[in-house]
This record gives structure tokens, C-alpha cells and sequence, in this order.
């Protein structure tokens, strides 16, 4: 795992997929790729909450569309729960979705967004990847 910053995201997603496409050495040493929006530290005794707080800041562009949580945990083994905490941070937009008005809905095998959680220790790093996304840049994976 590899973690870097860059000042345009959609740039680098542009000129990997060009790399990709060119260097054919490329594909063998890139697994996947993610553009993280937001961290967030975290205690593991409490992760729910610090990383539900986070996710909060995607509920508008998860309004009208399906979606789900995935959690992909490194560290902590044995203090953190992944699908549990998958389904209460799933619950916990779903029903302030609806307080909104709006209907959320479910989907795994083909969804609008996947609200992307990376945890390293407890640092945590929060994305939305959209279908769009996937299908624009293959090497944007969800676990």
C-alpha cells in the first residue's frame, strides 16, 4: 500500500489510465487505485462514530442513487469488526437519507456509489467511488 498526495486527483487518475495503457510493465505492479477525499483519526474502541461523522459529508451525492459501504481494514485485527461496521455506517446514512426525504436503496452487484472507507491503524480515509468512476478507470477497484 502506497499513500501519497497529490493536488488534482482527476489528473492523476487521467494520466494512470494513459500509463496504463502504454507501459506494459504497469499493470503488473499497480493492483488498484484510490482517491481518497477524506481522513479522519479514530479511536478503536469508538470507530463507529468518528467514521459515520465522516461519512455524513457524502449524503448529498448519495441522495437519489443506490449504494453500500465497504470497509477495507488493515490493522487492528480483532478490534475492528469490518462488516459491522460496513452495515452501521450503511444504517446510519440510510436513515439520514430518509430524514431527508429521500429513498435510499441497497445495491451490491451494480451501484451509483460505493462509499469507500480505508482504515491504516487508526487513521482512516474516505472516498466515493461511482459507477462512473469504475467504468471510466478500471483500476479504481472496490475490494
Amino acid at each position: 500500500m502506497l499513500v501519497g498526495r497529490v493536488p488534482d486527483p482527476d489528473t492523476v487518475l487521467d494520466r494512470v489510465r494513459d500509463a496504463l495503457a502504454s507501459d506494459l510493465l504497469l499493470p503488473t505492479a499497480l493492483a488498484r487505485l484510490v482517491t481518497v477525499e477524506r481522513t479522519v483519526r479514530f479511536d478503536a474502541s469508538d470507530a463507529a462514530a468518528a467514521l459515520t461523522a465522516a461519512a455524513e459529508s457524502f449524503l448529498d451525492r448519495l441522495a437519489g442513487g443506490s449504494f453500500y459501504v465497504r470497509l477495507e481494514r488493515r490493522g487492528l485485527k480483532g478490534r475492528l469488526h469490518s462488516p459491522t461496521l460496513e452495515r452501521d455506517i450503511g444504517t446510519h446514512l440510510w436513515r439520514a437519507l430518509e430524514a431527508r426525504g429521500d429513498h435510499p436503496r441497497v445495491d451490491f452487484a451494480d451501484p451509483d456509489a460505493v462509499v469507500l472507507i480505508e482504515t491504516l491503524g487508526e487513521e482512516g480515509g474516505l472516498a466515493i467511488v461511482t459507477r462512473a468512476m469504475r467504468h471510466a478507470y478500471p483500476f479504481v477497484r472496490v475490494p
